[in-house]
C-alpha cells in the first residue's frame, strides 16, 4: 500500500500538482522540492524525522489487530470500518485480496 500510495505520489507531482505553502519555516515551498528521489531528498531534516515519527505512530498504536477479529494477516479492520467486505463469499473475498497483491505488486515495480 505504501508503494500505491507512492506511486500515486510521484503521478501528481510530475503532472506539476503540488501541496500549496511552504514546507519549512524557512520558506522552502512544496513546489521547490521537485519530484522522485531528489524531492524526498530534498526534505528539510526536521520534516523526514516528523514523517518517521508518523509511521512509527501508526505502526505501534494504530495499524494493529487490537480485537482479535482479522480474518487474515493485513487485516486491520478492528470491527470499525466495515466496507461490505463482510457480504463477500469466500471465493469473492480470495479474488479480492489476490488483486490488491497484484497491485501492489505493480506498484512496487512502479517505484523502481
Amino acid at each position: 500500500r505504501i508503494c500505491m500510495l507512492g506511486v500515486v505520489g510521484y503521478l501528481v507531482n510530475k503532472a506539476g500538482i503540488y501541496l500549496p505553502g511552504d514546507i519549512s519555516m524557512d520558506g522552502t515551498k512544496f513546489s521547490d522540492l521537485g519530484s522522485g528521489w531528489d524531492a524526498s531528498t530534498a526534505v528539510p531534516v526536521a520534516g523526514a524525522l516528523q514523517v518517521l515519527a508518523f509511521a512509527g505512530f501508526l505502526e505501534l498504536a494504530v495499524m494493529k489487530d487490537v480485537t482479535g477479529e482479522n480474518e487474515f494477516v493485513g487485516d486491520f479492520r478492528n470491527g470499525a470500518i466495515d466496507f461490505g467486505w463482510d457480504t463477500f463469499d469466500e471465493e469473492t473475498k480470495g479474488a479480492k485480496r489476490a488483486i490488491e497483491l497484484n497491485q501492489g505488486r505493480a506498484a512496487q515495480m512502479g517505484m523502481l
